[in-house]
């Protein structure tokens, strides 16, 4: 008897701990979900292995943290030196080793020197964030030995290629923006250099850039989900609840919805969730702790929004000279549409996205979006990238989006993706349109052509219908609403009433006047008129959108111009105001 209430004992606290951890509403809570997990968790042989910094730092990390099973964290940092390293590895460790070194034995200690300081950090990498993780590790690998012959020159040549990221991050953006990857170093890098660094003035400049990093993902922050555009989504991340470790890190310091999965997951051999959510141990175990002004931003979703903002902006150094790109998004309470304008001919977009539908759900997946599949680096197949020929208006939650596919392109048609369990419901009109109930959105779609739909795919081991029009050159519209918005009535469902608006009040035209021109008009369920002149001009209600008068960010909370001096935030009566001329901050 005494054996089975000791089981049964054990199975409630077991039981409590799992409900207590469903929603982990405080950041000591989630902190706690992250390093629980990884200190008693071993890196997936399926993925890359224990001996590569990039996939057992952050197990390694978390043992040290909590002081569990440290002898097997100082092997895994241990064989973690014997192997290649690059600007992932080197960060990650040389961060712990400021963190955790009073713990390595002395032949380890000089391990790490040796690693560290084999390193030409006048290297740059490929991208924005391989150069961030560079200077960041040289930087402190200078800090940390500074009778390595090379420290005075390594920590001259990274100190100034930080001060100058610095300065053109918080005046004209980045490259890389929002991506569900590499959003994540911009953070980690700032956060090494917070905690380590000890120059006071250097350490101010970073700490005012990785707020105005936090702040460029507030807004966009909705329930647990992150709703944006991107440059660099390069897996098409279909489930919010698995999500990579860019939202896991806004779970982290921002929380909202259930916890996330952290567990790497494989079905016969092919990987299915893939967080990467090790990277997210350095932020759980770093002294920085997010303003509570930077919080209620994100976590106040009580009324509906737009934001918007501006990257790539510095006119001496555009990736995608000379537009930039200009990011929409709107967020209504449980749904968020986001999209952006980034001109006419872009020459990467492999791993872009466009536009894309989020909203909350129960369901493994609920992201909805369409695209003109990019035709390299197997784009066409994971359905990531997006072409030029594509072009969308957004105004709140409707978006209009336009094609014009050329002749050579290998992929002449359309395409997106329906999550099956996301939908509760779905109703196909003879007018065209297509109508969906995903629990906490409605929302329509309509091609101007004929659609079809493909054959059902597997992404992520999660069923999405494929949606599909093949006419080379058409146009989308996409209408978003609140359940709410139509309070069933009469026998009639809020699916069926909100049809019922649409086929009465929208419509949409598209003309082809000669082969360079063409144009999309699209009446909305608001009574709004979005205009949309292929390769010319954006316009609401008949103004052109003047993408030059974009913000850096803008929203209802923050305020900052392309090269502005002064990003100013607000919420519920308190102030504060980043002065990125003097570095200093007023509250």
């Amino acid at each position: 008897m005494i054996h089975v209430k000791t089981h049964l004992i054990l199975f409630l606290l077991s039981f409590l701990h799992v409900v207590a951890n469903l929603h982990a509403t405080t950041f000591e809570e989630r902190r706690k979900y992250i390093l629980d997990y990884y200190s008693g968790a071993y890196p997936d042989e399926h993925y890359w292995g224990d001996n590569d910094v990039k996939t057992a730092m952050g197990y390694a990390l978390a043992r040290l943290e909590t002081k569990r099973d440290v002898a097997r964290a100082l092997d895994m940092i241990d064989r973690m030196q014997d192997v290649p390293f690059d600007m992932f590895d080197c960060h990650e460790n040389i961060d712990a080793y400021f963190r955790f070194s009073s713990v390595y034995p002395k032949a380890l200690r000089d391990k790490v020197k040796r690693q560290m300081t084999t390193y030409d950090y006048t290297a740059d990498g490929t991208t924005e964030n391989h150069k961030l993780m560079f200077k960041t590790a040289g930087y402190l690998t200078a800090l940390a030995f500074p009778d390595w012959e090379n420290a005075a020159a390594t920590m001259e040549h990274c100190r100034a290629e930080l001060l100058k990221i610095m300065d053109e991050t918080v005046h004209y953006g980045i490259k890389e923006y929002d991506s569900p990857t590499y959003g994540t170093f911009y953070i980690t890098c700032f956060l090494s250099l917070y905690d380590h660094c000890k120059d006071a003035g250097f350490r101010n400049r970073v700490r005012m850039t990785l707020e105005w990093h936090l702040l460029n993902m507030a807004p966009e922050w909705m329930n647990g989900y992150l709703v944006s555009s991107t440059l660099r989504e390069y897996e098409f991340a279909c489930s919010p609840h698995a999500p990579s470790p860019y939202p896991l890190i806004g779970w982290l310091f921002f929380g909202g919805g259930t916890v996330p999965v952290l567990e790497q997951k494989y079905v016969n051999g092919e990987l299915i969730v893939n967080n990467e959510g090790f990277y997210t141990v350095l932020p759980a175990i770093t002294s920085y702790r997010v303003p509570e002004i930077i919080t209620s931003i994100a976590s106040d979703r009580s009324r509906a929004y737009v934001h918007k903002e501006s990257h790539d902006m510095n006119p001496l150094s555009q990736l995608n000279y000379p537009w930039g790109f200009r990011k929409y998004t709107y967020i209504n309470k449980t749904y968020g549409l986001a999209g952006q304008w980034d001109g006419l001919s872009l020459g990467w977009s492999g791993q872009m996205r466009r536009w894309k539908l989020v909203w909350e759900s129960d369901a493994p997946a609920s992201t909805f979006f369409l695209t003109h599949p990019c035709y390299y680096e197997g784009s066409a197949g994971r359905l990531s990238g997006a072409t030029p020929r594509e072009q969308v208006l957004q105004h709140e939650g409707t978006l209009l989006a336009m094609y014009k596919i050329e002749s050579g392109e290998p992929y002449p048609y359309v395409t997106g993706v329906v999550p099956v369990d996301a939908i509760r419901r779905m109703e196909e009109d003879p007018s065209g349109w297509i109508f969906f109930d995903g629990g906490s959105v409605l929302f329509a779609v309509k091609f101007f052509h004929p659609y079809i739909w493909s054959e059902e795919r597997q992404f992520r081991g999660i069923t999405h219908k494929i949606l599909r029009c093949d006419q080379r050159g058409t146009a989308v519209a996409v209408e978003t609403c609140l359940p709410e918005t139509y309070p069933a009535a009469g026998g009639k469902t809020s699916l069926d009433l909100f049809a019922a608006d649409i086929r009465q009040k929208t419509r949409l035209d598209y003309t082809v006047r000669n082969p360079e021109y063409r144009e999309a008009v699209y009446q909305t369920l608001n009574g709004d008129t979005l205009r949309l002149v292929y390769n010319y001009g954006r316009f609401i209600n008949g103004e052109k959108t003047d993408y030059d008068k974009w913000c850096l960010y803008s929203n209802p909370w923050m305020e900052q111009p392309v090269n502005g001096r002064f990003l100013h935030v607000t919420y519920g009566g308190k102030s504060r105001v980043y002065d990125f001329q003097n570095w200093t901050i007023t509250e």
